[in-house]
This record gives structure tokens, C-alpha cells and sequence, in this order.
């Protein structure tokens, strides 16, 4: 049998399709169905997960055209379609980074840090022009346009090896850039420590999709430079379906808590304090969210003579009555509580 990576491409892009809509789901069964709201990073992330799976359904399609097969054994007829499917798949990579990050970005900017919201404001400008412009270049980068595919079309192309070098170290500086915003809010939350590494450990998630940049950028240039093109382009593809997935996943992952916190409240340790940022139900200063209920007053164990209040709830739509002894000094105490809102739990 002839030796070929087609199997291990395919097999990659399609199960880290699967973890990424199962993913989605419980996100969105997080936001609609738990939280009952859902947010413009949602929706980006939807959009990105559509890009994800459009990329492994052309990464499918290459593969059947002779992806991951040495070229002297690829059917020459198949290689137009396995170079259209190829420029497919570099619009779709480019475009679902953008997404990610972009979903990411706006997610910060309701931590309740002002400088965090500016910086990823910002953020969120200099991602959606990278991945607008490199999805642009990648779509028009021969004229004409077909020549990207069908290579015995006279016309031009961009020089395709120094664009393909130059998106890849600009993915990875914006992704370390992206990831790294958040870190000066966490290190000044009011919570347990084990809970802070928590939320660390799920921030370095997207450090690790930036890993998988790292290590997709080394199996460029053998693939831009090989004579075996079907074949080197193996490592860079199942690494590019790695990398935009897992970030998918570590975009994600903090709306589990939701979840964890209506069905499974034992599994966490629940947190609140009057400072801090609200991260998915952790809070710690400036949390402008926080709501303020008054607890009413204090019943008396054996009250005798007195009036009684019906107090009622809005927010819960309980109702309490409290007896209010005569002759007796009641004190109304206001208690702040933290409540998870909107956010991820």
C-alpha cells in the first residue's frame, strides 16, 4: 500500500468537528436554555463554528482528491479540484480565526475592567482588519482569480509563500496578544486560589491553540518549497483544524458553568465577594452588576402582639410574611449579593 496521510488528515478535521459542535451545543444550551440570553460572542462563535465546518467538509474533499498522497500517485485529473478546495480552505482558516478571536475579545469587554474593555475594543479592531485583509488577499491573490487553482491560466499571483509566512506570524502575535489580555484582571480577583488556577488553566487553553499556530508555521515551509505539495501539505492542515477547533473550545468552556451551577452546584466551589470583576459567576472588584436586595425584617421567634407584612419578591416572585411585634425596634438590613447574570454562569 502506498504510503499517504490522507487517513490521519481527515481523521483529525473530522473529530475535532465533532468536539466542536458538541461544544457549540452546550453553549448554546448554556445561554438559551439556562441563562435565557444570548450575547454577540455567541453569535460570532456560531459564525466560526460554521467556518470550522465548512473547513473540514473542503479538507474532506481534498483528501479525496489526493491529499496527504505523495503527487506521483495523485490521478491527475482530480488536481484542479484538490487546488480549488485547497484556496477554499485557506479562506475559511483565516475568516474562523478572525471570529474566534473577535468573540473572545467582546467577551472581555463585559468583565467589568475598564482598561481590559478598551484594550479589547481595540483588539477586536486590529483582528477583524487582519483576518478581513488576509481573507481578502487569500481570495484575490492571482488575476485572474482561477489561476489560484488551474495553474495553465496565464495571469499573475501574489507571491503566495512570503503571504502564507507573513499570516502565520501575524496569527500568532494577535492570538498571544488575544489570550493574554485578561491576565492582569486575574491576578487581582478576590477568590480561592484553587479557583483562580481554575480560571487560569482555562485561559491557557487558547494559549495552547496558539501553540498549535506555533507548530503549524514549522511545516510551512516544506510545504511551500516541496516539489510533493500533496504530501507536505499533510502537517499544516491537521494542524490548522487543531488549532481553530481547540480555540473554539477554550472560547467556550467558560459557559459551562452555567450549566454546572443549575445541575451539577456540588462539583463547583461557588464564590462571591462585593469586590472584583464578575468572570462567569467568579466575581471580584468593580463588579457593576451586582444587585441589591433587602432581606426584609427579622421574624421573632414567638412574636404575641404585632401587625404583619406581606412582602413580596419581584425578582424571585416569593412572598414572605414577617410579623412586626409592637413595642419592638426592627432593624432592615441590605445585603449585596453578587448574581450571575448574563454571563458565562
Amino acid at each position: 500500500m502506498a504510503e499517504t496521510q490522507g487517513p490521519v488528515v481527515a481523521g483529525v478535521a473530522i473529530a475535532f468537528a465533532v468536539l466542536t459542535f458538541t461544544v457549540l451545543g452546550l453553549r448554546l444550551f448554556a445561554r438559551v436554555f439556562v441563562l435565557k440570553r444570548l450575547g454577540l460572542d455567541d453569535y460570532l462563535i456560531v459564525v466560526a463554528c460554521l467556518l470550522s465546518g465548512a473547513f473540514t467538509a473542503v479538507t474532506v474533499v481534498a483528501v479525496q482528491h489526493g491529499m496527504g498522497q505523495h503527487i506521483d500517485e495523485v490521478n491527475p485529473e482530480g488536481l484542479i479540484t484538490y487546488a480549488f478546495v485547497v484556496w477554499l480552505s485557506s479562506m475559511f482558516y483565516l475568516a474562523c480565526l478572525g471570529f474566534i478571536k473577535t468573540s473572545v475579545c467582546y467577551f472581555y469587554t463585559r468583565l467589568g475592567d475598564k482598561t481590559l474593555t478598551r484594550r479589547s475594543l481595540v483588539m477586536m479592531c486590529v483582528v477583524g482588519c487582519q483576518a478581513m485583509a488576509f481573507v481578502l488577499t487569500a481570495a484575490f491573490q492571482c488575476n485572474p482569480i482561477p489561476k489560484a487553482w488551474d495553474a495553465s491560466l496565464s495571469g499573475h499571483c501574489v507571491s503566495i509563500n512570503v503571504f502564507y509566512l507573513a499570516n502565520a506570524a501575524l496569527n500568532i502575535f494577535t492570538d498571544l496578544l488575544t489570550y493574554t489580555l485578561p491576565i492582569r484582571v486575574i491576578l487581582h480577583l478576590h477568590m480561592p486560589h484553587k479557583q483562580k488556577c481554575a480560571l487560569g488553566a482555562i485561559l491557557c487553553l487558547g494559549l495552547f491553540a496558539c501553540v498549535s499556530s506555533i507548530i503549524r508555521i514549522t511545516y510551512i515551509p516544506a510545504m511551500l518549497t516541496s516539489a510533493d505539495s500533496t504530501y507536505a501539505i499533510s502537517g499544516a492542515m491537521y494542524w490548522s483544524a487543531i488549532e481553530i477547533n481547540v480555540g473554539i473550545l477554550a472560547a467556550s468552556i467558560p459557559s459551562f458553568k452555567a450549566i454546572a451551577s443549575r445541575f451539577l452546584p456540588r462539583w463547583i466551589g461557588e464564590y462571591s465577594s462585593n469586590k472584583g470583576y464578575s468572570y462567569g459567576g467568579w466575581s471580584s472588584g468593580n463588579n457593576h452588576g451586582a444587585k441589591r436586595y433587602g432581606s426584609g425584617f427579622s421574624k421573632p421567634r414567638a412574636p404575641e402582639f404585632g401587625m404583619s407584612v406581606l412582602q413580596s419578591c419581584a425578582d424571585t416572585g416569593s412572598e414572605d410574611r414577617i410579623v412586626v411585634p409592637a413595642g419592638r425596634i426592627m432593624a432592615q438590613t441590605e445585603i449585596e449579593t453578587n448574581v450571575e447574570s448574563y454571563m458565562y454562569g
